[in-house]
């Protein structure tokens, strides 16, 4: 024990080197730790996506009328959407086949892409015009009024033609905390559901 409490006075800024990188290999250890987690919890929930779409693509493509009577509420909408979306891309052309689309089919597959980013601002970062210029319409597809105003804002917003409104992200924020008390999203889908669900001749591929 003399020995290396001397070592330590005689050797002291060695001692001090040894700490520090003692610590900071406990902190990069950590800090790799933390990554691996996150990695790993990313990996997780990108695999149970995958499964997810595996499991929707068996129930619901092609998508027939029997399929739409006994699918759940909460799940119907996106079902209807990946069954539109599987052909689309397969096209040498995606945007050009959803034009081709009956507008009934676009106005549904717009809402579940509206449904499936969670938020307003994440559907109007990311989204093409083609997609966000049809969410209005959509949400009158559907009968659900209630956001038109707040959303006819943000389109405007959004619209690069449009010169007359600047964007504003604290607007868009606004609209998230709205949307999120008023639980927009689950209305979007059982209403969508319903709609489906009392149009099946619409969605359901022919015989």
């Amino acid at each position: 024990m003399d020995n290396v409490i001397a070592w330590f006075r005689d050797y002291w800024p060695y001692a001090l080197l040894l700490v520090a990188v003692a610590v900071g290999a406990s902190f990069i250890f950590r800090k790799a730790g933390r990554a691996y987690k996150a990695h790993q919890k990313t990996f997780r929930e990108e695999e149970a996506q995958m499964r997810r779409l595996v499991e929707l693509k068996k129930t619901y493509y092609p998508l027939t009328k029997e399929a739409i009577a006994a699918a759940p509420d909460d799940e119907l909408l996106e079902g209807t959407a990946l069954s539109l979306q599987i052909p689309l891309q397969k096209s040498d052309d995606p945007e050009r086949a959803f034009l081709f689309l009956p507008e009934a089919q676009q106005l549904i597959y717009v809402l579940d892409v509206f449904v499936s980013d969670k938020t307003a601002t994440v559907f109007f970062k990311e989204s093409s015009a083609l997609l966000s210029s049809r969410l209005l319409p959509a949400l009158d597809l559907i009968g659900l009024h209630d956001a038109d105003e707040t959303l006819s804002h943000l389109v405007t917003m959004f619209d690069e033609n449009d010169e007359t409104t600047s964007l504003d992200w604290n607007a868009v924020a606004d609209a998230d905390t709205k949307f999120s008390a008023m639980d927009l999203l689950t209305k979007i889908k059982l209403l969508g559901a319903k709609y489906i669900r009392e149009h099946p001749e619409q969605f359901a591929a022919n015989d």
